[in-house]
């Protein structure tokens, strides 16, 4: 990205200043702790009964490391003015048995206290510039249905219900 830039929120002036937000790529040192407390909420609101281990987010923070240095990845952050991170965004490129290339969006995440407020659709516009930017054909991601807020936004954004993932359990 070549320019950070700044997105405003007019928030009610009687309850919550002006919030000054930008996206930044993610920098390991100064981020993944922050990125990782994220996932907790993330995976255990959307995948009922699941809940995150050591070894859970530990391999997650591998895999995450791993892609910072990959030119197929893209990992950013939302910061404000103090470089406080408030949302995450994590995309891939990738093929599949049935398409040669594909943007996917592997992770998104906005804090509750700005949700509402337009910084999912400033995370998603985001994954849009860099997958049009790498010529892909078409981003896809995976939503629960837990999750209906979420996928909400997708359907707002564009996406489409292309397919539906089944489960067996024993």
């Amino acid at each position: 990205m070549c320019a950070d830039p700044i997105y405003r929120v007019e928030s009610d002036p009687d309850t919550a200043p002006v919030l000054a937000l930008r996206l930044r790529e993610m920098d390991w040192r100064r981020d993944h702790e922050t990125v990782l407390s994220f996932q907790r909420e993330t995976y255990e609101a959307n995948f009922p009964g699941f809940r995150t281990s050591t070894r859970f987010l530990d391999d997650f923070a591998e895999q995450l490391r791993r892609s910072l240095r990959s030119r197929w990845e893209r990992a950013v952050v939302l910061v404000d003015r103090q470089e406080r991170v408030f949302g995450f965004l994590w995309l891939s490129l990738m093929t599949t048995m049935v398409e040669e290339w594909v943007g996917y969006i592997k992770n998104i995440y906005v804090a509750p206290q700005l949700r509402g407020q337009g910084y999912a659709r400033v995370l998603l516009d985001e994954a849009d510039r860099w997958f049009k930017a790498q010529n892909v054909a078409k981003a896809s991601l995976d939503a629960s249905t837990c999750n209906p807020r979420a996928i909400s936004i997708y359907l707002e954004a564009g996406y489409e219900i292309a397919r539906y993932r089944m489960e067996k359990r024993y």
